[in-house]
This record gives structure tokens, sequence and C-alpha cells, in this order.
């Protein structure tokens, strides 16, 4: 972020956060608030550290983040956290996937990770996950220019990643088709109708809007099921780097956040909407994600150059790969269609070297 977006932000957040002046003394001003926000944000300092840093109490530092937090997802929330609200929305998502990354028909790619949290008072074992760790889960979908679409943040990481997704009110939304999805269009080339799906691992279960992998066990000796599955982690990797872009940008994600789940959730998704804003604007995206920073593949060969946020490592977690293996016949013939079609119109020069 450089000095300009900050002054931005600032501007944006001032109405929100400012407090009034008194006789005694001057409020703490609305860019020192951000600043110590971000800060805490960027590096994952303690509070402890930052109320020496900036000369605050360390009580002043906890209601400031948590103020601030709140207020960014105000301000950034309508714009840049906004759902597609019409077809357009979703086709021009579409159109991105398939132009960066082949992949027909895509309204995004799914994952869901989770975030650490210091263990909440009298919580038991609620927040207890499959790592032995206490965390809450952030359920994301994600376009083709690594922003994050939907997210459902703060389910206790006790709940299983079919169960969050079976909660999950985005899931409602497909099998009601309320949400504008554009209805079965052709694959490219071809006069073949083929609906809009969301792409996703083995941690979710195949459905009709939902598409995952062939397990590795079916693609023994079936080399155009592998080239499916490549395909597919093509448009999948959109989700792997964004969340590693913002753990490895947002150091506060690396270890356990002190904050119960609530205010952890706020922090959670305050990040989600500061990640949007640094990916939509040039100036921002260039800082951010500098060349070399996210995974880069050859098109001559289809390897993958993997990127620097890699090699700083973070604590989000996966889900624990659960996708249950009871699949309705229609998303089955879904997925052999789809196969079909990388292996024949669809295919993409490299895709045969990429599978060796």
């Amino acid at each position: 972020m450089n000095s300009e977006m900050f002054e931005n932000l600032v501007k944006k957040l001032s109405s929100l956060i400012k407090k009034q002046d008194t006789h005694l003394r001057d409020s703490i001003s609305p860019a020192e608030r951000l600043a110590v926000t971000l800060r805490h944000l960027a590096t994952g300092e303690t509070q402890e550290s930052l109320s020496y840093t900036f000369r605050l109490g360390q009580s002043t530092i906890s209601g400031i983040i948590k103020d601030t937090s709140h207020a960014l997802i105000s301000v950034l929330q309508e714009q840049y956290l906004k759902f597609p609200d019409n077809e357009l929305s979703w086709k021009v998502i579409a159109h991105d996937y398939m132009d960066r990354w082949n992949f027909p028909n895509c309204l995004g790619a799914m994952d869901g990770k989770h975030c650490l949290i210091d263990p909440p008072l009298k919580s038991g074992s609620s927040y207890f996950n499959y790592k032995e760790q206490f965390s809450i889960v952030l359920l994301g979908l994600v376009d083709a220019q690594l922003r994050f679409i939907y997210v459902d943040v703060g389910t206790n990481g006790r709940v299983s990643d079919k169960g969050i997704w079976n909660k999950c009110d985005l899931k409602q939304h497909l099998e009601k088709n309320d949400i504008h999805v554009p209805p079965p269009n052709p694959l490219p080339d071809t006069d073949q109708d083929f609906p809009y799906v969301i792409v996703g691992d083995e941690g979710f279960a195949l459905s009709t809007n939902v598409l995952i992998p062939f397990p590795k066990e079916q693609c023994t000796g079936r080399r155009e099921r592998r080239i499916y599955n490549y395909r597919l982690s093509r448009a999948r990797r959109c989700a792997e780097n964004a969340f590693g872009v913002m753990a490895s940008r947002f150091n506060i994600l690396r270890s356990p956040m002190r904050y119960d789940p609530d205010d952890a959730r706020n922090i959670v998704l305050a990040i989600c909407c500061l990640h949007n804003m640094l990916r939509s604007h040039s100036v921002g995206r260039a800082m951010y994600t500098p060349p070399g920073y996210i995974d880069m593949e050859s098109e001559m060969t289809g390897q993958i150059q993997h990127g620097e946020w890699r090699e700083q490592g973070h604590s989000l977690l996966n889900f624990q790969h659960q996708g249950g293996n009871r699949h309705t016949s229609a998303a089955i013939q879904m997925r052999e269609t789809l196969c079909n079609y990388f292996n024949n119109v669809g295919r993409v020069p490299w895709q045969d070297q990429a599978i060796q």
C-alpha cells in the first residue's frame, strides 16, 4: 500500500473512527488508528509491543484494533467484497477463468482454511479442530484475479468441511437458483450446453454445482482423467494462491490470534476486504503481489514455478478431505462430459506434457 492509498483509506474511515477532542487532550487521529491496526495485521506484532512503539496503552491499542477492523469492513465490503448480483457479473468471472485458465463456465474456485485462535474461555472442545488446534474457519470463493467473491467466516473449527459447506448460505442459494447464475451455456467451439459450476478440491462433495477431481485410485491407467484433474487444478490454483498470498502478507494469520471468536472473525473479514482492495488497483497489486510472488505456469511445458509466498510459510490449515463418495448420476455425467471436452475439442497444447 502506498501513501496515496493509505490517505484515501483514512478519509473513508475518519467519520467512523475519529474520536472527540477534550479540553484535557487531543484524541488519537484516524491516521494513527489506521496505522496501528494495519501494522498489527501485517506484522502480527503483539499489542504489548505496539503499545511501546506507538506510546499508547495496551487497552487503548486493543480498542483501536477492534474498532478499526469493524470500520474497515463497513467501508470496504460493499465495494471490494460485493457478491455478484446479476448474470453479467457471473459471466465476467467465467470469461476471466476461460481467458486465463482455459476452464469454461467457471464461477470461481472454492477452498476453506482454518484460522488459528487462542482457546476461547469456557468453550470446551467447540473450536478444537482435526489438527488438535483451536480455530475458526474461512470458506472462500475466489475469482481469476485472486479476489474473494464470497466468504463465510467464523464457523468453529470442530465442524467438518462437509458440515461447513452444508450450512453455508452460498450452497443454499445455488440449490434454490436465486442468485442469478446464468443458464447453461455451450462449451467453447461446441453446441453442447454445460452448466456454470464452482471448482473445488477433494474436501467437497461432487455435485451439479461443484466439480472436484477424480480420486487418485480412479486415475490409474486413465490418462484422460489425469488430464481432467490437471485442467481442474489450474483453475483451482487461484484459491490456493489467494489464501497463500493473504496469509503471507498479513502475518497475524501465522500464529493463533489472541482474540475471542467474534473479534477474530471481524479481523479475518477485514483482511479479506484489504486483500481484495490491494488486488483491485494496479498500483496496489504491483506492490502487494509483485512479479514472481504468485504461482506462474509455462504455457509451453505446463511446468509450475512456485510463487515467493510459498517460501514464507503460514499457519492456515487446509480442510480435512472428507468429501462424500455418493454422487448423483447428473454430477458424475457432468464431470465425464468435461473430461471428454478437455481431451478433445477443448484440449490445450501442453496438457499431455504437463501430466508426465
